[in-house]
């Protein structure tokens, strides 16, 4: 479909609704330094001081595998790994040791991704406190740039990596598009460049093929240079300008071409199937072309973009509908206007859904049914104006919060402002205008579903369906004749217009609401920076007030009880008490008459149950704070059985677990957990035997039950509230509240004890290896064994990266974790490693994994253990500025008396080798380790 983007505007231009002078451009935040040098390098600077004294490295290269020949097929990627691998200044794999020394992690911190026509290469978080560090990480660009070793030997051990992430990625949808996606694009390079490549490839390429392709696409004029942080931006220039004086571009270079994506005059239909897919997936694509990136300089793409994403917001509510009601044949929908799949130069309106079984073609139906409603009989106005006002108040959110940016935001929109000329305007000329664009009347409901029907079309043309089904014996398949029919029948069908049912009335009738409680003492703790109010119920309310978000309020409220209170009968009710309480009603609405009724509000709030503590926990913008506390009254008084929501969610569980046994991954998984809790019946895996054992009616009463009691909890607020307004609501929702008698928790079983193994093999489409190994031992609750514990499991992270994965190219991913958890009033330290691995040398990699572990119970490196160390306190700067970490800080002092907040710097700085190495080792000598593992059946 040609010059999609013209139609809205030029029916705008038309009517006479817009005239000229409004479609002015969108200017360019002015904060930015921009620059482009002789050689075609272009930079970006953008000083940001939120979070303070970090910044953001990142090098965008406009290539990828679409550049690729097809003898180079995977050359792409495997490049982008091997710019870790040994450069101009950072021989072999010292990269990941500098890094380390500045508190950047691999992985977190350091990384890079490499799509069909971009590679983009990131150094994150970077401290600013010395500036030769920042020098050195735009060395670290420019190494990337044009200074890579590319050695043999290096290529040589990276081969098994690339082909442990390729074997991991190996899932059912994976191989099934590895086979299909040419019939997506008949006549274009993309049906044949996903990233990753073919392994024939990988494994067997000359030396010097890859070095090649760096030569001919890694240019200066293919690169820009991005800094975003709390920099001197001018040093930050005068650097990049020296470090890349004398680049020069070799005369007659090859030049990045658009690749084309040929329209189709009649419809695709695409069928692929896998032994292992564990249920069917619909999905129907109708093809425009993308929005010009020359284009996007001009308002008129922004209400381009508004446009389509209310359209998607409104098809998506309708379909959300749909899967509630018991003859819907799929379980769940998704519809919206983005990329045609891999593809920069075709843009589709997409819908996709997961199919019941045996319902593939009703689903395709269903999809294309809802798509000629639209097509025939558009939007309602009551749709449009939910829609708008939910747009606006996401807008509204993101622009308060717009002095709390952080840099990987504004490094994503540097970008994609290179690489595909999306807009970047200040956050206050970007709300602006939006909002300017978004109100004008002539941007109505009618002029929306002009451009509905023009994008949602009823043609052949550019239509491509696709089904992916599970494949198993004796099954009849859909053919692609069935699926051109089903097209063609719900084209003669008469299609009735949507019908929108909406609730108009409040949240609550506040007539009957108890009369308010009131705040009978106040304390304050000055340490950790909060107030405690108690109330005339009883109930505590903890206040801290933050800055860290302007657009954010966090709240949690707990209370002593959980699920160690019910036993056997109940662990089915157990498993799906959040997911029930969650699809269920409150107040007069249904699940479904809420989301309507809460459109144009930012505020949530969700039940929770855990093994000690029953919660409440959910987040609002500032000026829905009442909301947010209407919804937590709620909750508390009344949910409400919504039996249509609560069989579709059942629909889709039952359809996600009566073939989850296929994955290896799914096997895997529950193969942990039956073992590390000993086949303990309470923590059993989710299966179709836990559906049966749900009772809707139970669960409300264990709901009833755990939330009687709103006097026990203890509530808090943490962000950026105003006290003043926040007090008297504060008195009218919670201290309202009845106070019950308060309960305590039970115990519930732990890790199992004792050295256990399970050994087992899986015969799978393709071979997949995997081990976990678990060491734990009761601890004390305190600062000092959380700093143990995550040091420690960061210096093993280390260990096994460099001997299982740069070494001995047994693994692609593998690290390792550690954690002090509280249960009840014990506590375990745990260390668990993980580690996929390659089939063909799994006794290698569980070799390494063991002696990692021996070999740091003995002695620990001291280099690896400081740049623990300074990552871990440039992490705690950071997280400091977190609501979360202060909600999570406050509410285990509370609970606990055990501040994690003001020794933990102390902690950190007082860790050493013997130290950590000898709390491995009393940690090992507990003698409690599981071992999992799972290799392929021969």
């Amino acid at each position: 479909m040609k010059l999609k983007h013209l139609f809205l505007i030029a029916l705008l231009f038309i009517t006479g609704m817009v005239s000229a002078q409004q479609m002015g451009p969108i200017p360019v935040n002015k904060n930015v330094r921009q620059g482009k040098l002789s050689n075609g390098l272009t930079y970006y600077i953008l000083h940001n001081d939120w979070p303070e004294h970090v910044a953001n490295f990142y090098i965008a290269q406009r290539v990828g595998s679409i550049q690729e020949n097809e003898n180079q097929r995977g050359l792409a990627h495997f490049l982008e790994h091997m710019a870790f691998n040994g450069s101009e200044h950072f021989p072999d794999s010292t990269l990941l040791e500098f890094t380390r020394s500045l508190g950047v992690e691999f992985g977190s911190n350091l990384n890079a991704y490499t799509s069909i026509d971009q590679t983009v290469y990131r150094v994150c978080d970077v401290p600013t406190t010395r500036q030769t560090a920042l020098d050195s990480c735009l060395l670290i660009l420019k190494d990337w740039s044009n200074g890579l070793t590319l050695a043999d030997k290096e290529i040589d051990k990276e081969r098994g990596v690339i082909h442990q992430e390729w074997q991991l990625g190996q899932s059912a949808q994976m191989r099934i598009l590895d086979k299909v996606l040419p019939e997506f694009y008949p006549n274009s390079k993309y049906g044949k460049r996903l990233p990753i490549g073919l392994m024939e490839i990988v494994d067997k390429f000359p030396y010097q093929a890859l070095r090649d392709y760096y030569k001919k696409w890694y240019r200066p004029d293919n690169q820009c240079i991005i800094v975003v942080g709390d920099v001197d931006v001018d040093h930050i220039e005068n650097q990049i300008k020296q470090l890349w004086n004398g680049v020069v571009v070799p005369a007659n270079a090859a030049q990045v071409v658009a690749e084309p994506v040929p329209d189709n005059a009649q419809a695709l239909y695409i069928f692929g199937k896998d032994k292992e897919l564990p249920y069917s997936d619909v999905a129907l694509y109708m093809k425009h072309d993308a929005f010009p990136d020359e284009a996007k300089t001009d308002q008129s793409y922004f209400i381009d973009s508004y446009a389509k994403r209310i359209i998607s917001m409104m098809l998506n509510q309708r379909l959300a509908e749909l899967a509630q009601k018991p003859d819907c044949p799929f379980t769940g929908a998704y519809a919206g206007d983005g990329t045609y799949m891999l593809s920069r130069t075709k843009d589709a309106f997409s819908m996709e859904a997961n199919a019941k079984d045996g319902k593939d073609l009703e689903t395709l139906a269903a999809l294309y049914r809802e798509a000629q409603r639209v097509h025939q009989h558009g939007f309602t106005a009551t749709e449009f104006m939910r829609a708008k006002d939910e747009f606006l108040s996401q807008l509204e959110s993101a622009y308060v919060n717009r002095n709390k940016i952080k840099n990987d935001q504004y490094g994503d929109e540097l970008r994609d402002h290179y690489l595909s000329n999306e807009p970047i305007p200040s956050k206050e000329d970007e709300y602006q205008i939006m909002k300017q664009l978004v109100e004008m009347p002539a941007l109505n409901v009618n002029v929306i579903n002009e451009f509905a029907k023009d994008l949602i079309t009823d043609k052949d043309s550019n239509l491509v369906i696709q089904i992916f089904a599970q494949e198993k014996a004796n099954k009849v398949y859909p053919t692609k004749a069935q699926m051109a029919q089903t097209i063609a029948n719900v084209r003669g069908e008469q299609i009735k217009a949507y019908v929108d049912n909406v609730k108009q009335e409040p949240l609550l009738d506040e007539k009957a609401l108890p009369k308010a409680g009131k705040i009978v003492s106040e304390k304050e703790n000055k340490t950790l920076g909060y107030k405690e109010l108690t109330l005339s119920n009883g109930a505590r309310v903890i206040l801290k007030k933050t800055n860290f978000k302007d657009n954010e309020i966090q709240f949690q409220a707990v209370a002593k009880g959980g699920k160690g209170l019910y036993g056997k009968p109940d662990y089915s009710n157990l498993q799906l008490f959040n997911n029930v309480i969650a699809y269920s009603g409150l107040g007069n609405f249904s699940n479904q008459e809420l989301q309507k009724a809460l459109a144009g509000k930012q505020a949530s709030v969700a039940c929770g149950l855990g093994n000690y503590y029953q919660t409440l926990s959910g987040s609002c913008v500032p000026k829905d704070v009442e909301t947010m506390l209407q919804l937590l009254y709620l909750n508390f008084t009344k949910v409400a059985k919504d039996e249509a929501s609560y069989k579709a969610m059942m629909s889709q569980l039952e359809l996600a677990l009566k073939n989850k046994d296929l994955s290896p991954e799914s096997v895997y998984s529950d193969s942990v957990t039956t073992t590390i809790y000993g086949h303990e019946a309470r923590f059993a895996p989710l299966s179709l035997n836990t559906l049966k054992g749900v009772n809707y009616d139970r669960i409300l009463q264990i709901w009833k039950e755990r939330f009687a009691n709103p006097g026990q909890f203890v509530y808090y607020f943490v962000g950026n509230f105003d006290e003043a307004s926040l007090r008297p609501l504060i008195e009218k929702y919670i201290a309202c509240l009845p106070k019950g008698k308060a309960e305590n928790w039970r115990d519930v079983p732990g890790l199992v004890k004792g050295n256990v193994v399970n050994k087992f093999t899986r015969k799978s489409e393709t071979p997949k290896a995997i081990a976990l190994e678990l060491w734990h031992a009761p601890a004390a609750y305190n600062v000092e064994n959380k700093v143990l514990t995550d040091a420690a499991a960061q210096v093993l992270s280390m260990v096994y990266l460099k001997n299982i994965r740069e070494d001995a190219s047994a693994a692609y991913s593998v690290g390792a974790g550690g954690e002090l958890q509280r249960r009840g009033d014990k506590a375990v330290a745990l260390i668990q490693a993980y580690c996929p691995m390659d089939p063909n040398k799994s006794d290698l990699a569980l070799k390494l994994l063991a002696e990692g572990m021996k070999d740091n119970t003995m002695k620990m490196d001291a280099d690896k253990v400081q740049k623990v160390k300074d990552f871990m306190l440039k992490q705690a700067e950071l997280s400091a500025k977190n609501n979360s970490y202060w909600m999570d800080v406050i509410d285990e002092y509370i609970s606990t008396g055990v501040d994690l907040h003001s020794g933990y710097k102390a902690a950190v700085e007082s860790l050493t080798p013997a130290k950590i190495a000898a709390y491995l080792k009393s940690l090992v000598a507990a003698g409690n380790h599981a071992e999992v593992v799972m290799t392929p059946a021969k």
